[in-house]
């Protein structure tokens, strides 16, 4: 009998992708079920609009599923600049976020991902995360300080993105997530699949 594996996605809206809900969540389980006695189970905790003061005050949502894996994803929303979360005060957050859920289980898996960087000309002004890059150097430098987290970096294949795969320039389209961003999740999440 396989045994599940459950992983809780929390986020903002690229996690919970409303008009497309649990759009890579299914994808990623799909592929991470390809050779393995493991069956990865995906609970989505994204919230539309949240932050990561938002996510400290609802990770007790996620740690009801007693996940072995959790993966982190807030750096859009600390940048939007409405919400004055300095890149300080969101390494808190996480680092608050990160010791609760070892609290929870000193054998928890935690992920900390960055999506897809804005992109010109959408709905939502660039310049209203004029400093997304501080907030995703942010999750890396939190992974490269403890050994123990592990950076999903979806950044790289956004390069060259535009309206076309971002079209209110926040928020990708299905295909773009699921040929820039689903590969890269699988392959990073996999090593953590017994």
């Amino acid at each position: 009998m396989s045994k599940e594996i459950r992983i809780a996605t929390c986020g903002t809206s690229l996690t919970y992708q409303g008009d497309y809900f649990n759009l890579w969540q299914r994808q990623v389980e799909r592929g991470l079920r390809e050779g393995k006695q493991s069956i990865a189970r995906i609970y989505n905790f994204g919230e539309n609009g949240a932050d990561s003061a938002i996510g400290l005050t609802f990770l007790y949502r996620a740690l009801q599923t007693r996940p072995e894996i959790v993966v982190l994803e807030y750096n859009m929303n600390d940048a939007y600049i409405a919400r004055s979360i300095s890149v300080a005060q969101a390494q808190a957050n996480h680092l608050n976020m990160i010791s609760q859920l070892r609290a929870n289980d000193p054998n928890v898996k935690i992920c900390l991902m960055i999506m897809n960087a804005p992109v010109a000309g959408g709905l939502y002004p660039v310049s209203d995360r004029v400093n997304w890059a501080a907030y995703a150097q942010n999750y890396r430098d939190i992974c490269a300080a403890d050994s123990q987290l592990t950076l999903i970096d979806l950044a790289p294949g956004w390069v060259g993105a535009t309206t076309t795969d971002i079209p209110d320039g926040v928020h990708p389209t299905k295909t773009a997530v699921s040929t820039r961003s689903v590969p890269t999740m699988i392959s990073s999440l996999r090593p953590l699949i017994s």
